[in-house]
């Protein structure tokens, strides 16, 4: 007897975990990217682990289409319709894979996995990202000017004087922080790291380490944490440690912004810096909601609502830095060796009224003017089509309802799904000769081709979880490449290991760029 309910348990295990997933699921109609991807997960976690997932999904979506199975409970899509439409604009819910961006032991609208509540906190801060605001903000203009003008210049002027090379992909990193803590914290409590380095190359090694080892925490936290109770650390104790100093610096700049005046007119001379735009706007948003809660007006945030602040702050300056570090660093690159490019970007950014350049210092033209450069934005939308600072796969999971992705069979709910920028960015019946970075393709082309791109174009996202914060950051790429190309000519001196790591982020391999930027006094003629 025993015997038989030994070989009956054997005989439903073989059933359930390799008959059923091969043959009878519904996803064994979908062409898998490896022979075992129907019956076993390991394969896509090892080639998570050796970090070559981003090009491996894109070789199985060139050879077997729109759709693929990853895993036995797993596929990736790499369409709009049936894939991006239904699945980011469909409400799919985000898979725990986001849990990894928790901070403090709480969650922020980034790890937020359900829709509602994730709803809920965009819309307490949605406003000050709109790009109406964002350009008429008398805040983010009088940070734009100080960090270009005061900061940034003066640096890449001693360079010119000096003929020396500059490392400009730590400049890079540095002058996006502090783009966004002085948005979100206020001009006086964020960062200064183009101007302090030493605290500049301290945050930046706290950087670097949380990163190093994500791979734990984001595919296999249970086992992650349960072979560390027992004393087996899969991931580094430093790597905990430079996660508590970012923490514990984060947290210091979200008390400096309470102390601070969040009246508009406390701020009427440059000297008296910014409002703490973002933290105002969350944290004024959190007292009126529990006002409303508690049936008494609040004048201070507890400290549960302090946490829960710093978290979500922490999300927006580590994401705000990196993206667009990342991006102005292949922006540079990729400009520096195109001359022709490069002189036509000047010509009309020198046709500017006013311009950005020094001779023309105090005065800045405003960021309407600047996002209406036809030539400029083709660079930047160019670069971040090329060069997806995250280029990874955005997981969802499917609902209850059984759902068709990609002409697949009805899909039960529970099942992993994404899609990943790089891919979508490289259909090359939309981007033609997808791998060449042409900013000419948004530039001579009819409304309905651009239209076209556009449906494909996913550096930052799509739908209701589409990135927050994509409006500061196209201005802020547009103002400094403005800033750049407007007084300079660049020239590639060391782009050892510019390729792009294959990650969630995907920053250069060799983590640098050395250009020599050399003063620019002339006009130029237009493109031809």
């Amino acid at each position: 007897m025993l015997t038989i309910l030994v070989l009956a348990g054997i005989g439903f295990l073989i059933y359930k975990y390799l008959i059923y997933p091969v043959f009878f699921s519904p996803l064994s109609k979908i062409p898998s990217a490896h022979f075992t991807a129907s019956w076993s997960p390991l394969w896509i976690l090892w080639v998570r682990y050796a970090r070559v997932e981003v090009q491996t999904i894109h070789k199985a979506h060139v050879k077997y289409g729109p759709i693929v199975r990853l895993g036995p409970n797993e596929v990736s899509v790499n369409c709009v319709d049936g894939g991006l439409r239904t699945v980011y604009a469909g409400g799919f819910e985000k898979w725990s894979f986001y849990d990894q961006f928790d901070n403090y032991g709480v969650p922020c609208m980034f790890s937020i996995k359900e829709s509602k509540p994730h709803s809920t906190r965009k819309r307490m801060m949605s406003n000050v990202y709109s790009k109406t605001f964002v350009q008429s903000s008398k805040d983010a203009l009088r940070i734009t000017y100080s960090i270009l003008f005061d900061r940034l210049l003066p640096v890449l002027n001693a360079s010119a004087a000096e003929g020396s090379a500059l490392e400009v992909h730590e400049l890079n990193y540095a002058t996006t922080m502090d783009f966004v803590s002085s948005y979100i914290f206020g001009l006086s409590n964020g960062s200064n790291f183009i101007q302090n380095v030493e605290m500049r190359k301290k945050y930046l090694s706290w950087h670097f380490k949380r990163s190093e080892h994500s791979f734990w925490y984001q595919e296999i936290p249970r086992l992650t944490k349960l072979v560390q109770s027992i004393g087996i650390r899969l991931v580094p104790k430093w790597v905990d440690m430079a996660n508590d100093e970012i923490q514990a610096w984060v947290l210091r700049l979200c008390r400096l912004a309470e102390s601070s005046p969040h009246e508009s007119d406390a701020y009427k001379v440059k000297e008296d810096g910014t409002r703490p735009v973002v933290y105002c706007q969350l944290s004024d948003s959190l007292k009126k909601s529990a006002a409303k809660a508690e049936g008494e007006e609040k004048f201070r945030i507890s400290a549960n609502e302090e946490i829960h602040i710093a978290s979500e702050l922490l999300d927006h300056v580590v994401a705000g830095m990196d993206t667009s570090a990342i991006t102005l660093t292949y922006l540079f690159w990729e400009v520096s060796r195109n001359a022709r490019i490069q002189k036509a970007l000047r010509t009309e950014l020198r046709n500017m009224s006013p311009t950005l350049t020094l001779e023309n210092c105090p005065t800045m033209p405003s960021a309407r003017y600047i996002d209406s450069l036809p030539l400029l934005h083709a660079v930047v939308i160019e670069t971040l089509r090329r060069h997806s600072a995250i280029p990874g796969s955005q997981p969802r999971i499917t609902p209850s309802t059984p759902t068709s992705l990609a002409g697949s069979p009805p899909l039960p709910g529970g099942v992993r799904v994404s899609a990943q920028a790089y891919s979508l960015h490289r259909n090359e019946k939309v981007f033609g000769d997808p791998e060449f970075w042409n900013p000419e393709r948004w530039y001579w082309v009819d409304q309905e081709t651009k239209d076209k791109m556009m449906r494909w174009f996913w550096a930052f996202g799509s739908g209701g979880r589409m990135c927050i914060g994509s409006n500061f950051a196209l201005q802020e790429l547009k103002y400094v490449t403005a800033l750049v190309y407007s007084n300079f000519e660049t020239s590639i001196v060391d782009d050892t290991g510019i390729e792009q790591v294959d990650s969630y982020t995907a920053g250069p391999t060799g983590n640098q760029l050395k250009l020599k930027f050399t003063r620019s006094s002339v006009s130029v003629p237009e493109i031809q």
